[in-house]
């Protein structure tokens, strides 16, 4: 398959990837250095002392002091469930020919890595760093030509960071609601295999029943985030980083991105320990600017413009003119909000979705495409697909 994508490349021409995925791959290239230094130098210190209080047992806070009376989950109860979850990994990577097994140590040590610094940029912003860009290009160098392996590879060790940073979330719930650690522990256990299996189980329903599902001629169901992880499978796995971004390409000069962005947190640290008292310099967080555009490639057109009228309004105008009544209710609105989203897509989807009952068609949504905006479907060469509406 290799030899017969190289021979296609010679004969059409250098490949060619829009501008969003461009500026996003730049974007992921630079935030993936910039949160590392960006760690290292404000977080360093307090990261070391608090890693040091930790092995002597030092209780710090309230809330350490009242769960201390708790006794704790123990070390082994994690370390089997790791090894364990290692093991059916490496035999499902190795037996069902996704990937090399030993790969599997490289994609956990990396998910590890940007562990702590991603849960920390969680803790301020409850946002963070995806690790897709960095592992897809790892990925492609080492097994360049094999779109399965790279987006097995990208998926344990993007999975490693996210399950732990939700593991982390839940513990810290835990840890001020005051949930004894084993009964979280288990908590955590059970949930994991229910939505395993329920995961499983809806998507093999969704893929049998539902015709012609994550194509153009499902308008309702045409999964833009699985097509852009397609997408990305072929462009790192099939064709490779070093013919994507090599020395012959156009594209080269997105490499600068792992430079820039380990610069750009230096002048600010700096001015910071130059001008402490300067408040406006502790706002400015590069790897938080930089993670806010990660979801460009799949977001729909409002949902930036959203975020951010959303934002200003709670974050600045209710903050700064209405500080009681944002203090007591805007995370409780904010939490019925995202509850209210999920009802409404269970209710939207078995009432009227599986009914055969479609949304109005108006200016926004109308055409063969869906969206209104067939010729945002053309490629480079302005050649438009051939859809066919759903019949």
């Amino acid at each position: 398959f290799y030899v017969q994508l190289l021979v296609i490349i010679v004969l059409s021409g250098q490949p060619r990837i829009t501008a969003i995925f461009a500026f996003n791959y730049a974007i992921g290239f630079a935030g993936t250095t910039c949160i590392l230094v960006h760690t290292c130098l404000n977080e360093g210190k307090d990261i070391f002392n608090r890693f040091r209080s930790s092995i002597s047992d030092v209780v710090d806070d309230i809330h350490g002091t009242l769960m201390a009376q708790y006794p704790e989950a123990p070390e082994w109860w994690y370390t089997v469930v790791f090894i364990v979850g290692f093991t059916i990994a490496l035999i499902v990577c190795q037996v069902g020919g996704f990937m090399p097994w030993y790969m599997l140590f490289l994609a956990v040590i990396i998910g590890f890595i940007f562990l702590l610094p991603n849960a920390i940029m969680q803790a301020v912003a409850n946002i963070t760093m995806g690790l897709n860009v960095i592992t897809e290009f790892i990925a492609g160098m080492i097994m360049p030509g094999d779109p399965i392996a790279n987006v097995t590879f990208k998926t344990y060790a993007y999975i490693t960071q996210v399950q732990g940073l939700f593991f982390l979330s839940d513990l810290k719930l835990g840890h001020y609601m005051k949930i004894p650690p084993r009964i979280m522990f288990m908590t955590q256990i059970v949930a994991t295999v229910v939505a395993g299996i329920v995961n499983f189980v809806t998507a093999i329903y969704l893929i049998e029943t539902i015709p012609n599902i994550c194509t153009e001629k499902n308008i309702e169901w045409r999964c833009p985030i699985s097509t852009t992880f397609y997408s990305a499978s072929i462009i790192w796995g099939a064709i490779g980083p070093l013919k994507i971004f090599g020395s012959n390409s156009v594209y080269w000069p997105l490499l600068f991105g792992f430079l820039i962005g380990a610069l750009l947190p230096v002048p600010v640290w700096m001015l910071r320990k130059k001008y402490p008292d300067t408040k406006w310099l502790q706002y400015v967080h590069f790897p938080i600017i930089l993670s806010a555009t990660s979801a460009i490639p799949t977001a729909p057109p409002g949902e930036y413009p959203s975020w951010l009228i959303v934002g200003f309004l709670f974050n600045f105008v209710l903050y700064r003119y209405a500080r009681d009544w944002w203090k007591r209710y805007a995370f409780v609105f904010s939490a019925s909000m995202s509850c209210g989203v999920v009802v409404s897509a269970l209710l939207i989807f078995f009432a009227l979705t599986n009914n055969n009952v479609n949304f109005p068609t108006w200016w926004g949504t109308g055409g063969i495409t869906g969206d209104g905006c067939p010729l945002a479907s053309a490629n480079f060469s302005g050649i438009m697909p051939d859809y066919k509406p759903l019949l």
